[in-house]
């Protein structure tokens, strides 16, 4: 008999998901160079997918193919598309004269069709779920620990010789005590830092490739950003192979063999608008290149420029090698819950945060097995603290409270100072996060992380900021089923998402410091048991409960079997669908003491107790 390890419910499922990681921007200006010579200064708000094109004077910007060049923009009639004048943008252009400045009113449903077409090019048709933002992986995949190598490769042209040096890029890249270009650190230095040191990525740095065509050939704009980015791309992996001999191997892959951080600087500016030629960004490789036993999937691609910030590239990371999906709004209806207080959403891409990126949210480092989690709920852990409670800045640790009706929800709690690598952060004091994995990004009031802000004012998903000085807790504040504020939805509060009693209550905050302290409180009360008992003879088994099926409307099932220690007894669920009974879990150890935790949806269900070998009485306490 096949014996399979006793099954148990991770902490929170571990999600990831390939079109989730796209580059923001906020006021970013870029100059382009027009069909006639001229260089104008373009602006750029919002990100890989979706983003807005403007002049310095506030008027629209798109790309025109029929005029080479970037021209103003008017919304259509319907509201769903920009739309060219077929004026050619210039700096000599009069503002008010016989160009009207537009106003922006594409509808949020054209917006969000055009991040999915865009999410399907880049990344070969894979799409999130409607329903949850996420596809699960595998616990390998998302654990982030220990040495992890990647490549990066550094491109010029036959016309485009490159200014920065293999060795100044390699120093970015690796080197513990870095400050060239205004760094506060480098790419190895962040993730170093932020891990605990439980994390040390490095990169390979090839010699320069220089490219077979000259650099307009591939800034053709007429092209989208993966096509002639990918090309060059494929181009230098074939030098590597064919001509360099790199050992391919000596990267590190996921459990798939796939390359985690594949890296692409090339010499100068992008030299193209906005996600056409080689403008920036995180794509799949397609077709993928294999060599020496391990294939390509992700990469990002990016300019040198005349300096190196390492926001961007620590933000990419997070995608490539822990797997973490972006935490802010892709549609532009607001500025993500999190908004600037992790990496991942904008905490890499301000003035400062792009040279010092702030920390990544607790949940992400748990999920990369960088913090010791202390589990708050008495539901879940019988012997979790209470009362008065302390947790330091920076310290890899953390707090959760878990809902035991849903596993892949919960509260996570960490004080946030303004020193160490948190020193870039808009506010200081104890930061609660609301985590679910069935949440959106698209859904600025159900989003994968909810940042509880102390001031109720959901500031960032009504786009009002990118986060402030009043959203972390400190002396003044409460955490509660009903502060700071007791709205059911679009509130700011302890409620878990269906709207029930979390019995989270956190009060007594001190104030911002390195070390802060709160008390946990609230009116828990651990899930009932109903207890099962029998007895069974070699090779009998016994339906609990009472021989049948029972009824549930979902949630968690929670059921323990203990039996005789001269024996071996197991434990299955079983849930009705298509007319017949169906395995949903199991249970089997060499002993009789066997655990099954299942998220179960709504339906019909049973639990079968089965001799192995041996016979005796047994016990079985089932929790829902």
């Amino acid at each position: 008999m096949y014996r399979f390890n006793k099954l148990a419910i991770a902490p929170l499922a571990i999600f990831t998901c390939l079109t989730q990681a796209a580059i923001p921007y906020k006021n970013h200006q870029y100059e382009y160079t027009q069909p006639n010579g001229e260089v104008v200064t373009i602006s750029l708000e919002g990100n890989d997918y979706f983003a807005l094109q403007r002049t310095q004077d506030g008027r629209l910007v798109i790309f025109d193919e029929n005029k080479n060049g970037l021209t103003y923009a008017e919304v259509s009639s319907d509201g769903q598309d920009l739309v060219s004048t077929g004026v050619l943008v210039s700096n000599q252009a009069a503002q008010g004269n016989t160009i009207k400045q537009a106003r922006f009113t594409l509808s949020q449903s054209a917006i969000q069709k055009k991040v999915e077409q865009a999410q399907q090019s880049m990344f070969g048709g894979l799409t999130h779920k409607a329903s949850g933002m996420l596809d699960t992986m595998s616990e390998i995949d998302t654990q982030s620990t220990g040495q992890i190598k990647g490549l990066t490769i550094i491109i010029d042209f036959p016309d485009f010789p490159g200014t920065i040096s293999k060795s100044q890029v390699e120093s970015f890249l690796n080197d513990l005590n870095y400050t060239e270009f205004g760094n506060a650190q480098s790419v190895r230095g962040y993730f170093s830092s932020v891990s605990g040191g439980k994390l040390d990525y490095t990169n390979t740095v090839t010699a320069y490739y220089t490219a077979k065509n000259n650099k307009s050939y591939y800034t053709d704009d007429r092209y989208s950003s993966t096509v002639r980015s990918q090309e060059l791309i494929k181009e230098a992996l074939n030098w590597l192979e064919y001509t360099q001999g790199f050992d391919f191997s000596t990267l590190s892959v996921n459990s798939s063999r796939q390359i985690k951080g594949l890296n692409i600087f090339y010499a100068g500016n992008s030299d193209s608008s906005w996600s056409k030629g080689l403008w920036p960004h995180m794509a799949s490789l397609s077709p993928r290149f294999c060599a020496d036993g391990v294939c390509t999937n992700r990469y990002q691609i990016t300019d040198m420029r005349d300096s190196l910030a390492i926001g961007t590239f620590v933000h990419e990371s997070g995608h490539l090698v822990t797997n973490w999906p972006d935490l802010y709004d892709y549609d532009g209806s607001s500025e993500g819950s999190v908004a600037s207080f992790g990496v991942m959403g904008y905490g890499a891409i301000g003035e400062t945060n792009r040279f010092k990126p702030t920390p990544p949210v607790a949940h992400f480092r748990n999920l990369a097995g960088w913090d010791t989690v202390t589990e708050l709920n008495p539901a879940i852990n019988s012997n979790a603290p209470s009362g008065t409670l302390t947790h330091t800045s920076g310290s890899n640790t953390s707090y959760k409270w878990t809902n035991p009706s849903n596993r892949n929800e919960a509260f996570y709690i960490e004080a946030i100072h303004r020193s160490g690598q948190n020193s870039e952060q808009l506010d200081q004091g104890l930061a609660i996060w609301h985590v679910d994995s069935a949440g959106n990004n698209s859904n600025e009031w159900h989003p994968y992380i909810q940042m509880e802000h102390a001031d109720g004012n959901r500031d960032p998903e009504y786009k009002t900021n990118r986060g402030d000085a009043t959203d972390l807790y400190d002396v003044a504040g409460e955490f509660s089923a009903s502060l700071p504020n007791a709205l059911s939805s679009k509130g700011t509060n302890s409620l878990w998402w269906n709207g029930s009693n979390s019995g989270l209550a956190i009060s007594e905050i001190s104030d911002a410091s390195q070390t802060m302290s709160f008390k946990v409180g609230g009116d828990v009360t651990p899930p009932k048991k109903d207890i099962y008992t029998g007895y069974l003879a070699d090779k009998q088994q016994a339906i609990v409960p009472n021989g049948t099926w029972f009824q549930y409307a979902g949630g968690t099932l929670d059921m323990t079997l203990e039996g005789p220690s001269n024996a071996d007894f197991d434990l299955k669920l079983e849930v009705w669908q298509s007319g017949r009974w169906v395995q949903a879990a199991i249970s089997e150890t060499p002993t009789s003491n066997e655990a099954i935790t299942y998220q179960a949806s709504s339906g019909y269900y049973r639990i079968t107790v089965y001799s192995y070998s041996g016979s005796g009485d047994y016990s079985l306490a089932l929790s829902k």
